[in-house]
């Protein structure tokens, strides 16, 4: 396997530094306020181009790689230091628009999709529920046939981009068929009549990205809004691969920033006579540091790299390099802020900030014991692992 990026990628990189490079000095302030732009950091993405990266052009899409996309949202986020800025590329490339090119019906797919992969909607993917979290198959929100629709009942929560983005993809239940059989998804636009959208918890970590909830009181839908009857769930689920590859990729975006923030702190304050970098204890540190920031990136290439046709990371793959990020990162950050020493824990400086949102990393898109249920069902086929 080559790791040498393309020219093309290079350039993509370049543009994407470009991009996010602005936004940097805001972070902090939203990181206080818990409040960020959304609006206008999507337009700001959309602008540069990196929206819909490995959508179809038949859509809009620039039909790039998973590769380019790792690329990208790595640059995005290590240069801003922020979720947010690489949000607007993960709403048009990531589960939401993979999930509407599952639709059965070109013109659910023609509705939705161009304005999904331009930036111009936000697509958030409405899934857990107040009473199930990573219990996905036992989700009670329900879809009840009305005239030639569709009514809409039932509660999210946890819902990235709610109450800011435009579209809903929302897991729901038709009928009365139990477990995964009965689950299909739709999609509720933003302004229909029933569709409450909340701001919902305030997190100590990734403040300023809207995590809000979602609740739907008889929101009747369109036939056309329908990606997918019961029946389907294995391929709905599909779509989850490409946020694993996200998520893995951030984590090896806010590790590299921590990194870099260790190593700028280390440099530049002396302690005996010398800088602090010089010290044994601190350069053991910062190596281990690196040691896990490479073997991360490693898994996190090759899972990206396994992509079919640009949109469908292997499972099992990209399943290791999620559980891979969001275990290294808390260590890696943790490691910055102590070696950042007293100043590492003010606010004043990014290292708690970064160690903050690493703790959110570590379940979003999966705890570390959901992904390892998943991961044995895959690896031990023979055997029963009912959860």
């Amino acid at each position: 396997m080559n790791f040498e990026l393309s020219p093309e990628q290079l350039a993509l990189r370049e543009r994407a530094v470009e991009a996010a490079t602005p936004w940097r000095s805001q972070v902090d302030r939203w990181d206080r306020e818990d409040t960020a732009p959304y609006r206008d950091v999507a337009d700001a993405m959309a602008d540069a181009k990196l929206c819909g990266l490995t959508m179809p052009a038949k859509y809009g899409g620039a039909e790039l790689s998973v590769v380019d996309y790792m690329i990208t949202v790595e640059a995005l986020i290590t240069t801003s230091q922020s979720w947010i800025v690489a949000e607007p590329t993960f709403g048009s490339t990531g589960p939401g628009p993979t999930i509407v090119l599952c639709a059965e019906n070109e013109a659910t797919r023609e509705k939705f999709l161009p304005d999904i992969v331009n930036g111009r909607k936000a697509c958030a993917i409405a899934l857990t529920e107040p009473d199930y979290g990573s219990d996905l198959t036992a989700l009670s929100t329900t879809a009840t046939p009305d005239g030639d629709g569709y009514m809409i009942n039932g509660s999210k929560r946890f819902i990235t981009g709610s109450p800011e983005n435009e579209l809903y993809a929302t897991f729901v239940r038709f009928g009365e068929a139990p477990g995964h059989r009965g689950i299909g998804a739709v999609i509720v636009e933003k302004g229909t009549p029933g569709l409450r959208l909340e701001r919902g918890a305030h997190f100590s970590g990734t403040r300023g990205l809207p995590h809000g909830e979602v609740h739907f009181d008889n929101c009747v839908i369109p036939a056309e809004n329908v990606i997918r009857g019961p029946g389907h769930f294995a391929q709905l689920m599909m779509a989850f691969n490409m946020e694993r590859i996200h998520n893995a990729t951030l984590s090896l975006a806010l590790a590299e920033a921590a990194f870099a923030e260790a190593v700028r702190y280390t440099s530049n304050r002396n302690a005996y006579g010398k800088p602090i970098i010089e010290f044994q204890s601190a350069y053991h540190t910062l190596v281990d540091m690196r040691l896990a920031i490479d073997h991360h990136r490693l898994l996190t290439h090759h899972a990206a790299a396994t992509a079919v046709d640009g949109r469908y990371p292997n499972a099992v793959d990209a399943t290791f390099a999620k559980l891979s990020g969001c275990t290294m990162l808390p260590k890696v950050t943790h490691d910055a802020m102590v070696l950042c020493g007293g100043d590492g824990t003010t606010l004043d400086f990014p290292a708690q900030r970064l160690h903050r949102d690493a703790m959110a990393a570590l379940v979003a898109g999966g705890s570390p014991p959901v992904l390892k249920n998943a991961l044995a069902a895959q690896l031990f086929p023979e055997h029963n692992f009912r959860q």
